[in-house]
């Protein structure tokens, strides 16, 4: 199991120095993260030259990175996670220009997905009450790409006083990927940023391995059954259905 951090530090200093203190509290294995106050001194954290989304993994190995203008992609044993930053203030060309980028950079990933970040857009899939332009063409991207919601509820992830609350911060993942997902949540701990973080996990475990375990599950050991009991519980069972 593999425990995800999301979290969107608005350039906070105090949200930079509060993190790694989180991180030990909760056991987060890999984060994604948007708006970094800066970047950290160790080759498990990975950000892209604009400095606005990173992932930092201090639990696991990572391997296979790419960065974008607009997110920064790893890969950790079977799934890749991507963590994105669009700006609120691209223009509508800009918007459409950078999300075509991202899309492309999804699509030449195989296998299974994560991604998270702060999209500064709105649709009800994601607990918003309405959904703007950015939000549709987001969604359509989604679609595909074959990518799912796993935001759950409708608790505000952005929490400013005169700004209102708001759901930026979004989490796609493959569809292979989403019956993985255990435990999504806001948290309501203090970040020291306007974000609140998204926690959640995902169960690691294979395909062929809860294919084992299943071959694992007790069976009835016909060598050792005593018919003459089985048959008696058989005709039982028969006497009370009829």
């Amino acid at each position: 199991m593999a425990r995800i951090l999301q979290g969107n530090l608005h350039r906070s200093r105090l949200a930079h120095d509060l993190l790694p203190h989180f991180v030990a509290e909760e056991k987060v294995d890999i984060l994604l993260i948007s708006e970094q106050y800066r970047d950290r001194d160790t080759p498990s954290w990975v950000s892209n030259d604009a400095k606005t989304a990173a992932v930092w993994v201090p639990r696991r190995k990572i391997a296979d990175t790419e960065k974008g203008d607009d997110y920064v992609r790893v890969r950790v044993g079977r799934i890749t996670y991507f963590s994105v930053y669009l700006s609120p203030n691209l223009t509508a060309a800009d918007f459409t220009a950078r999300l075509g980028a991202l899309e492309d950079a999804i699509r030449d990933v195989s296998g299974e997905l994560v991604i998270g970040g702060d999209f500064n857009t709105r649709a009800v899939e994601w607990g918003m009450s309405a959904i703007n332009r950015r939000g549709r063409a987001i969604l359509e991207m989604a679609a595909r790409l074959n990518l799912v919601v796993a935001n759950e509820g409708n608790t505000t992830t952005y929490r400013r006083p005169g700004y209102g609350e708001s759901i930026p911060d979004i989490t796609f993942v493959s569809e292979m990927t989403i019956h993985k997902i255990r435990d999504w949540r806001v948290t309501e701990e203090y970040t020291a940023s306007d974000h609140q973080y998204i926690l959640f996990n995902i169960n690691e475990e294979s395909a062929s391995t809860a294919s084992r375990n299943q071959d694992r599950m007790p069976r009835w050991n016909t060598r050792r059954m005593d018919r003459e009991v089985l048959q008696e519980v058989i005709q039982s069972a028969e006497l009370l259905s009829s």
